[in-house]
């Protein structure tokens, strides 16, 4: 029987390629994180014509503005990558639940950004029970940038990502996981991570 995943798709080169890797042995269906009150509508709309080129039968919008809006407010801002990363990862585990989904899929890989350390990485996935793949972990940029036009998805893919404009200007790139959890207190995540459950589109 094929093993069903949830795909954290962003409208970036990384997440459209991760898919096209894994789409042949899993049943494959995506989740979009939207900030467009933040950023505009700009990757949504990107996403949407990803999914009809990649043929995802299923996506799933979660609102994503006010996990940012309230990270930014109340948490030291060096964290903030960490600290979104970490909810975002909690809300799709539990869509992925509801969906009978068997693991997440990233497009992450080591180094590119600040959430994407080894470090921070490891922070991340402690947030979570259901096991995350990511096929695109030790590829460099230019290697998913050629398969992505080799699947015709880069043109799709190309222009600015603003994967938030409250992000810091310096991140941590190696958090420690008992300061994340502190912070984390300042937080209701459980009622973040249930306003964007309910809200899903």
């Amino acid at each position: 029987m094929t093993k069903k995943a949830l795909l954290l798709l962003s409208g970036g080169f990384d997440s459209a390629v991760a898919y096209n890797l894994l789409k042949d042995n899993l049943d494959i269906i995506a989740i979009h994180f939207d900030s467009s009150k933040l950023t505009g509508d700009d990757a949504l709309k990107k996403v949407k014509i990803l999914q009809k080129k990649l043929k995802i039968k299923k996506l799933i919008i979660a609102p994503f503005t006010n996990v940012q809006v309230e990270t930014s407010k109340k948490t030291e801002h060096s964290l903030f990558y960490v600290i979104t990363r970490r909810i975002m990862y909690k809300i799709a585990e539990s869509i992925a639940k509801k969906e009978n989904c068997d693991f997440l899929i990233t497009g992450e890989n080591l180094a590119q950004v600040s959430s994407q350390t080894l470090p921070n990485m490891s922070i991340i996935t402690k947030s979570l029970k259901m096991e995350i793949l990511r096929p695109l972990l030790c590829n460099d940029k230019i290697e998913i940038i050629n398969i992505s036009k080799k699947i015709k998805t880069y043109d799709i893919c190309s222009g600015p990502e603003l994967c938030s404009i409250l992000g810091p200007k310096h991140p941590v790139t190696k958090a420690n996981l008992s300061i994340i959890e502190q912070q984390e207190t300042n937080l209701n995540i459980n009622k973040l991570i249930k306003e964007s459950v309910d809200n899903i589109f």
